[in-house]
Order: C-alpha cells, then sequence, then structure tokens
C-alpha cells in the first residue's frame, strides 16, 4: 500500500487528542449529572440515559472521523497490468566487455567510457525498445527488449569485463544473440505489431579489434532482415598497454605474454566501419577527446516510428472512496442512535 498524499499522515497525529477531548466530554458529562440538582430529579434522569449508547456514539464518531482523515491520505493498493502503446523504434546495443576495453587510453578506460556514453544516450531517447548485449570471445543478452530505460541502466551498471568468461572480441556472436533479442520481442508482440515492418537497429560499441573474422554469415542475416547496424569505435590509435587490477579495483600491473612483454592494444575501426556500410548504418566514435554520439542520436531520429506495445506494471488503485462511504455511514449512524435508553410505565 501507498499514499498519493502522504503529508496528510501528519494530520493523524490529531487523533489523539481527539480522541482524549471525547474521552473527557464523556465523562465530564456524566460526572455533571451527580453534580447537579436534587438527588431524586437526577436519578430521574440518569435512568433515562445509557451510558454504554453515550460511549458507543462517540466511538461511532471517532472511527467515522479517523476513516475520513484515512480517505484524504488517498490509500493506493495493488497495481494493475496495463498495456502501454508508444511509437518507436528497437534499439540493441551490443558492448565489448573484452580485456582490451579495460585500456585507459580513453578516460577512465574504454569501457567506462562506453557505458557512460551508452547510459547518457539511453536517457534521451523516447518511447523506443531497447535491448543490451554484452560479448566476448561469446555473447550474452544482459538485458531484453524493454520499453524501461531505468531498468536497462541498471543491467547495465553491472557490466565489467569479466562478465564474460571467454576472452576475444566476436562480432558474429554480438549479431547474432541481438537479432535473437528482436526475435523474441516479435514473438511477444501482438499480431497487428507482427504484421508492420519496424526499423530495428543494433549499436555495436567496440575497440574494433576482431579476433574471430567469421561474422560474415552473421553480416548476411542481419543484411536480410533489413537490420542496421550503427558501429561506434572506442579507443585511440596509439598501442596501449591492457591493466591488470586487484579485488580493490588498484592498478597493479599489466598484462603479459609468456615471455614477460606487456601485451598491448590498438584502436582498429577498419571491421566497424565494413559493419556498419554493408547493413546501411554509419560509424561513430568515442575517444580521447569526446564522443560524437550525439550525431548518432540525430540520425536514429530521422527514422520512421512504428507503434510499439508492451504489458506494464502501472497506476496503483485508489481505495479512498471505500473509507469516504464508512465515514458518511457512521455519520449517519450516529446521528439515527438515541443515548437514550427506553423506560418501563
Amino acid at each position: 500500500m501507498k499514499f498519493g498524499n502522504p503529508q496528510i499522515i501528519l494530520y493523524w497525529l490529531l487523533l489523539a487528542p481527539i480522541l482524549a477531548a471525547a474521552i473527557y466530554f464523556v465523562v465530564a458529562r456524566f460526572r455533571a449529572l451527580g453534580e447537579f440538582g436534587s438527588i431524586e430529579l437526577m436519578r430521574k434522569l440518569s435512568e433515562s440515559l445509557s451510558r454504554p449508547k453515550v460511549v458507543w456514539k462517540m466511538i461511532v464518531w471517532f472511527v467515522a472521523i479517523a476513516s475520513l482523515m484515512f480517505a484524504l491520505a488517498d490509500p493506493q493498493i495493488g497495481t494493475r497490468l496495463r498495456e502501454v502503446k508508444r511509437k518507436g523504434i528497437e534499439i540493441v546495443f551490443a558492448l565489448d566487455v573484452s580485456n582490451s576495453m579495460l585500456a585507459e587510453d580513453v578516460k577512465p578506460s574504454r569501457l567506462a567510457k562506453a557505458k557512460y556514453e551508452i547510459s547518457r544516450f539511453v536517457e534521451r531517447l523516447g518511447d523506443d525498445r531497447v535491448g543490451l548485449v554484452i560479448f566476448a570471445g561469446d555473447a550474452f543478452l544482459q538485458c531484453p527488449m524493454t520499453l524501461d530505460k531505468a531498468a536497462l541502466k541498471l543491467f547495465l551498471d553491472i557490466v565489467s569485463a569479466g562478465s564474460i568468461e571467454a576472452q576475444g572480441t566476436n562480432f558474429g556472436a554480438a549479431i547474432n544473440e541481438a537479432l535473437k533479442a528482436f526475435r523474441g520481442s516479435e514473438r511477444a508482440a501482438e499480431s497487428r505489431e507482427k504484421a508492420q515492418t519496424r526499423n530495428q537497429i543494433i549499436v555495436l560499441v567496440s575497440d574494433g579489434e576482431d579476433h574471430e573474422k567469421n561474422f560474415e554469415d552473421a553480416l548476411a542475416r542481419a543484411m536480410e532482415r533489413r537490420v542496421r547496424i550503427y558501429a561506434v569505435g572506442v579507443g585511440s590509435p596509439q598501442s596501449t598497454p591492457i591493466p591488470i587490477y586487484d579485488e580493490t579495483g588498484r592498478r597493479v600491473d599489466f598484462k603479459r605474454d609468456k615471455n614477460g612483454a606487456v601485451i598491448t592494444t590498438t584502436f582498429d575501426d577498419a571491421t566497424l566501419r565494413l559493419v556498419a556500410e554493408k547493413t546501411g548504418g554509419k560509424f561513430f566514435r568515442i575517444d580521447a577527446s569526446g564522443a560524437d554520439l550525439d550525431k548518432l542520436f540525430l540520425e536514429l531520429q530521422k527514422l520512421d516510428k512504428e507503434e510499439l506495445s508492451a504489458k506494464e506494471f502501472v497506476d496503483y488503485d485508489h481505495k479512498f472512496q471505500f473509507f469516504v462511504a464508512v465515514a458518511f455511514a457512521l455519520l449517519l449512524l450516529e446521528t439515527l442512535l438515541s443515548d437514550r435508553r427506553k423506560l418501563k410505565p
């Protein structure tokens, strides 16, 4: 349960003095009967007054006031599953989490900078459906397609270079996993939405060092489905060592080969440009001088947006009406309830 007007809860503190005043009024009334008039007259008056009824009238009145104050706080219970329809495109971010993304030629590191830029980019999106794939030597769907941008950012926050054990950079696996994410979204769509042609976009974020060289089949599948791939390169052309961190996050050394020589990584944009060109996308950069993802954002805004639907838990059900009805019923009862008792003739 939650309250639509939580500030009203402070006024509930008034219920204690109201109850105290009501009790004081009833006690004072009974006491006054004993201090006014002759003993014979008071005996006759007290015989006609029902003390239990007086107490019950006070209880009914107090509960009515409490119900009204509870209603003013607008109690809301439970959630409803509602279908939300919006117009947008479908975007899967495929983020490289291989060890080379730990290079610090882009501060604080290629991976950290890429995560920051993706998060900032997602915040600017409107009603587009987004998903997140992470990849290295293999690929994994980190966040399925969703309209909830906050959820995707939570999944993005926990991504690290150790998220996938198999090292390397496999563009083919990343593209295939992104295509699966689109298919999963399509299976969940309504029949009307399935029939429409949707703009589906893969944003491939990597330092460009593809070690697998077998992504041609994946590219062919993307082209067949008319999925555009926008490639975003992260890094600088200078050779950069790959740091090693301890459990506290402190850099302790650099990666070395079996002969003890420091292993370096160099940003390579040739493959990324090829992937973008073949699928009708474009190439963008994130480097030490900044990021030009604003250009990517403007590019995606030009695309036609189709109606997308999703079932979301939204809106609590308002229950204040129940407490208002109880309050008015009790107040009516209080006016009809007599504090006198029937005397035998």
